[in-house]
């Protein structure tokens, strides 16, 4: 048994680099070559329905929430600390979530289209589009809550011998919180042409890459989570035993 549950975590770390990978974006971008401003445009934009690469970020994101949902699957235990298990439950409906978003994607790319943003602000751009809205937002606030959670397993977990791990993933908790407010603060003060302050479609990668820098460690922290060093006491009979 410890040999098959060993197998399974390995099966759920891959998964999760892989589903790390696809969701990263930027990199993806890149490749792409950066359709949109940057400096300006949302990175879900790219997968609008008047983009001409959408349909490749849209199996992108349908990818990663498949292969999330397999990881846990395959990784099977949701026992443990109730926080471990709110934080793979949270992280089970990032993934049903992102599916939804990648099956409803935006009508266009409000920041390349003064219409498109006008529609988006009037909210006259479809069912699928308003879908997309509420999905997206919804999937990163069950990241958040994931990572959140995921960090109170780990600093309540006495087995956890990696105090440079725990605070890691710390940093790497109030970094991705802190990035979100700053994006959410940068969407609220931006003009009505649909496009961020300048500058803030580089924050909100920024955000995306984090978001992707959990999910690729979320298998292993998970393995890690109650499987630290093991005490062993001497039972009465070990002192006189011959040696």
């Amino acid at each position: 048994m410890p040999v098959r549950t060993d197998r399974r975590g390995t099966a759920m770390q891959i998964l999760l680099l892989a589903a790390a990978i696809a969701y990263s974006g930027l990199p993806w971008e890149a490749v792409a070559g950066f359709p949109l401003d940057p400096a300006g445009s949302y990175l879900s934009e790219l997968a609008a329905a008047d983009q001409p690469l959408g349909w490749l970020f849209r199996a992108l994101d349908l990818t990663t929430g498949v292969l999330v949902l397999i990881a846990l699957l395959v990784g099977g235990r949701s026992g443990g600390a109730v926080a471990r298990r709110g934080a793979t439950l949270a992280l089970a409906g990032f993934a049903v979530l992102t599916i939804v978003d990648a099956s409803s994607p935006m009508a266009c790319a409000s920041s390349a289209s003064l219409r498109c943003a006008r529609g988006d602000a009037a909210n006259t751009l479809g069912l699928a589009h308003q879908i997309h809205t509420v999905s997206s937002a919804g999937a990163l606030a069950a990241l958040l809550v994931s990572a959140v959670l995921l960090a109170v397993a780990v600093s309540r977990d006495a087995g956890w011998d990696r105090p440079v791990g725990r605070r890691l993933l710390l940093a790497l908790v109030v970094s991705i919180v802190a990035v979100t407010v700053l994006v959410s603060v940068l969407a609220v003060l931006s003009t009505d042409e649909g496009r961020l302050m300048s500058g803030g479609g580089y924050a909100q990668r920024a955000q995306v890459l984090l978001v992707s820098l959990y999910l690729g460690w979320f298998g292993f922290l998970v393995k890690r989570l109650g499987s630290g060093p093991v005490r062993v006491t001497a039972s009465p009979t070990d002192a006189v035993r011959p040696r």
